[in-house]
């Protein structure tokens, strides 16, 4: 599928105080966009009464695009940009696409629900506004997540997302464009076989990472894990001394309890790449698909540190799950 930009209702909730500033917001929009385009958005998502949005009193967008003192190649982009509305049309992967639809499952800023979010947060790509407010001048926006999880257990939580009202702010998300290109097109396979380039800091151990062998390219489950080791692997490149470190991340980090690793010790000791076997006790969560990523953590006695990936895959038996 390809990765495309989402379009930001709330950034219409206010009109500008006269045309001109509606065509210098509208100019801003559009230059914004095109440099999305640039880094590899393939077009837009929008409301379904985005062309009839007003953005002055009695100025339509409609009308801005029959402007005659709009700049034409300002319009001419808006009109043959690909554009898909509504928002959840042609999501090819069911599990987002029933999230997306999902009326239970709400995205709120500032007790606004926004649908344009939600559907950015799930596609895991750009959201853009209007520059009409402050609140929208920011590379990143922080919003709350109220949703039900695989075990009927209700989750609220804080997220944020990758954002842009200006063109700036897109050149400061280049890299991370680049990677989600990247996990768009890549397979669990064609990960593992690239594991030493993608991920240059991290080991994987073999056993322990047989489900994530078997990811489909542009599957949720992909793209989740795909975000979390390359937060891993940007802490661990940065791990030159003291404790290794996750904070800034957005990654839930949790240990086991001693019941669970007495009883299920073997389900998490894994053959590393040097030979030796190590319990891995450190993971990192997925609730959405109840997936788990455990790590371990190691400093040789010269100093030398590293960070093993010892499992990707569902959730391991534990005293209180028993799989």
């Amino acid at each position: 599928m390809d990765l495309e930009m989402v379009f930001n209702e709330l950034s219409a909730r206010i009109l500008a105080p006269d045309i001109s500033t509606a065509r210098q917001w509208m100019s801003e929009l559009i230059s914004t966009m095109r440099e999305a385009k640039r880094c590899g958005l393939k077009g837009i998502r929008t409301q379904a009464d985005f062309h009839a949005m007003f953005i002055a009193e009695n100025y339509p967008l409609s009308r801005w695009r029959n402007d005659k003192e709009v700049n034409r190649e300002e319009r001419t982009f808006l009109r043959t940009l690909a554009t898909k509305t509504p928002l959840s049309v042609d999501i090819p992967d069911i599990e987002i696409k029933i999230k997306v639809e999902n009326p239970d499952c709400e995205l709120s800023l500032q007790g606004s629900q926004t649908e344009g979010f939600k559907v950015a947060h799930y596609l895991e790509t750009l959201a853009i506004s209007l520059n009409s407010e402050s609140l929208w001048n920011s590379s990143r926006i922080k919003l709350e997540l109220i949703q039900i999880d695989d075990n009927e257990e209700l989750i609220e939580e804080s997220v944020e997302l990758i954002h842009a009202s200006q063109k700036n702010h897109v050149l400061e998300h280049a890299d991370w464009i680049k990677k989600r290109l990247q996990s768009e097109r890549i397979n669990g396979m064609e990960l593992w076989n690239r594991r030493d380039e993608l991920f240059p800091s991290l080991q994987f151990c073999e056993a322990g990472n047989k489900q994530l062998r078997r990811l489909r390219a542009g599957e949720e489950r992909l793209q989740l894990v795909l975000e979390i080791l390359y937060q891993i692997e940007d802490c661990a490149k940065n791990w030159k001394m003291g404790y290794f470190s996750l904070d800034g991340t957005s990654i839930e980090v949790s240990g086991e309890s001693k019941p669970t690793l007495d009883k299920y010790r073997k389900e998490r000791t894994f053959v590393c790449p040097d030979g030796k076997e190590r319990l891995f006790e450190q993971h990192a969560k997925i609730r959405q698909h109840n997936w788990r990523i455990y790590f371990f953590l190691e400093v040789s006695e010269v100093g030398i540190r590293k960070v093993i990936i010892g499992y990707v895959g569902t959730h391991l038996p534990s005293v209180n799950y028993p799989t």
